[in-house]
C-alpha cells in the first residue's frame, strides 16, 4: 500500500509538471504545421514575462532548399514594420523629452519639402497614431529613388481623407517622422538607432544596412534569413541590377525602404527575437533596463495612451485594437499593444501581466503570397491563456 502511494505521488508530480508546461508545449505543433503547409520556412517564437524568458524555440529552416541551414534562436530576420515602434517612435519620444519638438507640432514646421497646405498641418501625434489622412504608401507605378526622388514625391503629397476621421495605416507617415528626426538631430536614422536604442539596450544584433561591413560581419550575415525572390517585385531588379543571388538576403525587403537605400522610418531594421525581448522588457520597466534609461516613465505612459476612433484604438506607434490586431489574439487584456511586420514578424506586449510574445519568420520566402495571420492569433491565445497559470 505504501509503495502504491509513493508511485501515485510520483505519477501525480510528473503529471502536474507536464500540465504546468502544457500551454507552451502547444506552440510547437501549430508552428510545425504552418511550416508543413508552406506558410513559412522557419520561425523563432519567444515568450517572456518581465525580465524572464519563459519559452524560446526555433523551428524549420531558413529556406525551402534541401541544403538550407536550420533556423536557430539567434537567426536574424528583416523586421519590416517593427521598425516603426522600435526605432522611429522611440526616437520621436526621446526628442519630446528633450524639448526638441512637441506632439502637437505640425510636420510642415520641420519638412520644407512639403508644399500642400493641409499636409503641412498634420501633427506629429497624427502621424504616430495613423490618423493623419495620408495614404498607406506612395504610388508604386511611378519609379523614383533616393532622397531627391523622395523630395519630389513629398512635394506632390496630398491628403486622402480628413485627419482624425479614421485609421489609415500609413508607411508615408512614418517616413515623414524619420525625416523629422533626421532634420532635428542632423544625424542619419541608422546612427541614431544604433547610439540611442540598440547600444544602450545591448541589442547587439539589431541594425539597419547589414551589408555595410560584410568583411567584419561574415558570421552575422550567415545568420540572416533570406526573404523574397528577386523577381517578386519589379523594384528589386531595377534597384539591384547587379545582385547575384536569387533571393533577397541581408537586403531590405520593403520596396520603398529599398528605394531609400535601406534606411527609412517605416522599415529597414534587422534583428533577433532576443533583441526584441530586451526592448519589450525596457517598456515593461517604464523605459529603463539594467541601468540604461531610454524613456522616462511618463513618456512610456503617454506612448501607450490609446487614441480612439470608433471602436478601434492605437497607441503612439503601436497597435492596440484595429483591423491589424490579429497578433493580439482573442484573450490578451484590453490595453495590451504590439505590432506586425509584413515579412512575418510580430511582437505583442501585455502590461497587466508583464507578458510578451515575439514571433519572427520569413514568411515572404520565396514569395509573399502566404499568410500567418491565423497562426499569430492562435499563438497569442496560447500565451494569454497561460497568464495566471504558469509561473
Amino acid at each position: 500500500m505504501k509503495i502504491k502511494c509513493i508511485l501515485f505521488s510520483l505519477i501525480y508530480c510528473v503529471s502536474f509538471a507536464a500540465l504546468a508546461t502544457e500551454p507552451y508545449d502547444r506552440i510547437a505543433p501549430l508552428v510545425e504545421k504552418a511550416i508543413a503547409d508552406k506558410q513559412l520556412p522557419g520561425a523563432v517564437v519567444l515568450v517572456g514575462r518581465g525580465e524572464q524568458v519563459l519559452y524560446r524555440k526555433a523551428f524549420g529552416f531558413k529556406t525551402y532548399s534541401p541544403a538550407a541551414s536550420v533556423t536557430t534562436t539567434d537567426t536574424v530576420f528583416d523586421l519590416a514594420s517593427l521598425t516603426k515602434p522600435l526605432v522611429t517612435t522611440t526616437l520621436i519620444m526621446q526628442l519630446v523629452e528633450q524639448g526638441e519638438l512637441r506632439l502637437t507640432d505640425p510636420v510642415g514646421k520641420y519638412l520644407h519639402q512639403l508644399t500642400n497646405a493641409e499636409v503641412k498641418k498634420i501633427t506629429v501625434l497624427q502621424l504616430l497614431s495613423h490618423t493623419s489622412g495620408l495614404a498607406d504608401g506612395f504610388d508604386r507605378h511611378e519609379f523614383w529613388q533616393g532622397k531627391t526622388g523622395l523630395a519630389q514625391q513629398l512635394a506632390k503629397l496630398q491628403l486622402t481623407t480628413k485627419p482624425d476621421q479614421q485609421f489609415v495605416y500609413s508607411d508615408i507617415g512614418f517616413i515623414l517622422l524619420g525625416l523629422v528626426v533626421e532634420h532635428i538631430t542632423k544625424q542619419p536614422l541608422e546612427l541614431l538607432a544604433e547610439q540611442r536604442i540598440f547600444k544602450p539596450l545591448k541589442m547587439k544584433d539589431s541594425r539597419y544596412l547589414p551589408l555595410d561591413k560584410p568583411s567584419q560581419d561574415a558570421a552575422y550575415l550567415l545568420r540572416i534569413a533570406p526573404t523574397e525572390h528577386l523577381k517578386g517585385d519589379p523594384d528589386y531588379q531595377k534597384l539591384l541590377p547587379n545582385y547575384n543571388q536569387p533571393y533577397l538576403h541581408a537586403v531590405v525587403h520593403d520596396p520603398t525602404a529599398l528605394r531609400l537605400g535601406g534606411v527609412a522610418g517605416h522599415a529597414g531594421v534587422f534583428g533577433t527575437a532576443d533583441d526584441l525581448a530586451l526592448f519589450a522588457q525596457m517598456l515593461l520597466n517604464e523605459g529603463e533596463l539594467k541601468g540604461q534609461r531610454l524613456l522616462s516613465p511618463l513618456s512610456v505612459r503617454r506612448l501607450l495612451t490609446p487614441v480612439f476612433i470608433g471602436q478601434q484604438s492605437r497607441a503612439l506607434g503601436w497597435d492596440m485594437n484595429t483591423l491589424y490586431s490579429a497578433a493580439k489574439g482573442d484573450l490578451f487584456h484590453h490595453g495590451s499593444f504590439g505590432h506586425t511586420g509584413f515579412t512575418g514578424t510580430s511582437i505583442w506586449i501585455d502590461l497587466a501581466s508583464q507578458t510578451y510574445l515575439i514571433i519572427l519568420s520569413n514568411r515572404v520566402h520565396p514569395t509573399s503570397g502566404s499568410s500567418i495571420t491565423d497562426l499569430r492569433a492562435k499563438l497569442a491565445n496560447i500565451v494569454a491563456a497561460s497568464i495566471g497559470i504558469t509561473p
